[in-house]
């Protein structure tokens, strides 16, 4: 999720402003190490990292007491992204020369580029103690503390930060990020929706369609994903967060096209093929589902969300190897709850698998064919009430989903229900009218229903539903269409 806050430590600028330019070899002839130093602050202004490096190196053999030769040393390490370097070197020369105003915080920040968490904290303090209520000096440390996920704590310095200085966007920015993480969404949304006014960069666009996607608000989330690609098209998490919101409004065109997107602009990576597979795993595409799953697990060796991901898969195809490996250290996971409750179904412990897949509902609402999976088993169980209440939930939450019709429909006949199950086919019907076994189960309520309440017109409009479905190459009643017609024939014959 923080990947771009990667570059922000990068950015943090000097307390001492710009590099001096440089005016003579040595202010004191009688300092020898002077001289080099002030070369290597030329050098380093011309971006000649390397030759200034090499100057400050031979100025050590001169004087290894003059903290500006560390202190430089460290800048240039900074710059090449040697983090243990550039921190080892900050530290002599705050060892040297602790007063000095920037040094501290240029420690700290080198230390986070390393991952020396607790080492940084101990830094910032100290920046602090020597230049107080310096905003990058609290912008540093609560990106320290948030890598420590303290994320109460680093919001309080980010939001110090930001009072410090009301142009530190980073730091309202990362407190935003904080109050998410704490679950704060409407203090975030109030430092997002600024920030994508007045600062619109990839990070607070990005950040801001996370928000919107966590409150379910899915145009927004999806305006502000696209407004961070057009920024910056290789911003990968963008894509994740299209693609998900995509297959949460079962806009399957939508979810391929952003994740093919994402390919040809050359994001390949495991995270993509997993995400890929959760979003077919909501259309109920599980065999496409398991394709991107095996890519993930190729692409990275051991790659645990993507193997529960297949352990679901091959739990619907009744294979419970991968979930015996798996469930116990990962039984709080949706797919992991789904995977036992279908294991669970196939030993025939019904009420138990239903207490799993409510769990899975529970876990995650959007994981809806456990809907489905608990239609099935109140089938087992005879209750009619609960089938018809989870057929209900499932085709509300899938309402382009046809199967779930027909099956519904199917039921329905089979408890009598004949004109429940011809509204259900009417509203199959709306998503795909050429789809037989909604045309032919038409038919059949149609004709159940006409033989009950003779109607002209009724019976012409079954009539019309059979030539349909024998038009596009099946129609499984004839003999029920012969007894329409005879019946059509007899009304009109009288009249």
């Amino acid at each position: 999720m923080f990947s771009w806050v990667e570059k922000i430590s990068k950015n943090i600028k000097d307390l001492s402003g710009s590099v001096d330019k440089y005016k003579s070899d040595s202010i004191i002839q009688s300092l020898p190490s002077v001289a080099y130093v002030n070369k290597a602050k030329k050098l380093i202004n011309e971006k000649r990292i390397d030759e200034a490096e090499a100057v400050l190196l031979k100025a050590l053999d001169i004087s290894v007491q003059d903290a500006r030769i560390y202190k430089f040393l460290g800048k240039i390490y900074e710059q090449k992204l040697k983090f243990d370097d550039a921190a080892n070197y900050y530290k002599q020369s705050a060892n040297l020369l602790p007063q000095d105003k920037e040094i501290w915080l240029r420690l700290g920040m080198s230390q986070l580029g390393a991952n020396l968490l607790n080492d940084a904290l101990i830094s910032f303090e100290k920046a602090d103690k020597v230049c107080p209520f310096n905003t990058d000096v609290f912008t540093g440390w609560g990106m320290a503390l948030m890598k420590l996920k303290k994320y109460a704590l680093a919001r309080d310095k980010f939001v110090t930060a930001s009072k410090i200085s009301k142009y530190n966007f980073t730091a309202i920015l990362l407190s935003a990020v904080m109050e998410i993480k704490l679950n704060d969404y409407e203090s975030a949304e109030m430092k997002l929706s600024f920030l994508a006014k007045v600062a619109p960069n990839e990070g607070s666009l990005y950040e801001y369609a996370h928000l919107k996607l966590l409150k379910s608000d899915y145009d927004a989330a999806i305006k502000y994903a696209k407004k961070t690609l057009e920024v910056n098209k290789q911003m990968f998490p963008a894509y994740i967060i299209l693609g998900e919101v995509y297959s949460i409004l079962k806009d399957i065109k939508n979810t391929e096209k952003t994740f093919n997107k994402a390919m040809e602009c050359g994001l390949d990576d495991s995270l993509l093929h997993f995400e890929w597979g959760k979003a077919y795993v909501r259309f109920f595409e599980f065999e496409k589902a398991k394709e991107q799953f095996l890519i993930a697990c190729e692409q990275k060796e051991d790659y645990i969300d993507a193997k529960i991901g297949l352990a679901l898969i091959n739990s619907y195809n009744e294979d419970f190897n991968l979930l015996n490996e798996l469930e116990e250290r990962h039984g709080d996971n949706v797919y992991i709850q789904e995977s036992i409750g279908l294991k669970l179904m196939s030993q025939d412990k019904i009420e138990d698998a239903v207490e799993r897949f409510k769990k899975a509902l529970r876990i995650d609402d959007k994981q809806t064919y456990n809907y489905y999976n608990l239609v099935k088993c109140y089938m087992t169980l005879g209750d009619n009430y609960k089938i018809r209440e989870y057929f209900d939930k499932f085709i509300l939450a899938n309402s382009e989903y046809v199967q779930g019709f027909i099956d519904y429909a199917k039921w329905l006949i089979s408890v009598n229900d004949f004109e429940d199950a011809h509204r259900k086919l009417r509203r199959a019907e709306k998503v795909t009218n050429t789809n037989l076994d909604v045309l032919n189960l038409m038919f059949f309520t149609s004709y159940t229903l006409v033989k009950n309440n003779i109607c002209e017109y009724n019976i012409k409009e079954a009539i019309s539903i059979a030539q349909k479905a024998q038009d596009l190459g099946r129609f499984d009643f004839e003999n029920e269409k012969l007894e329409l017609e005879n019946i059509l024939k007899n009304i009109q014959g009288s009249n």
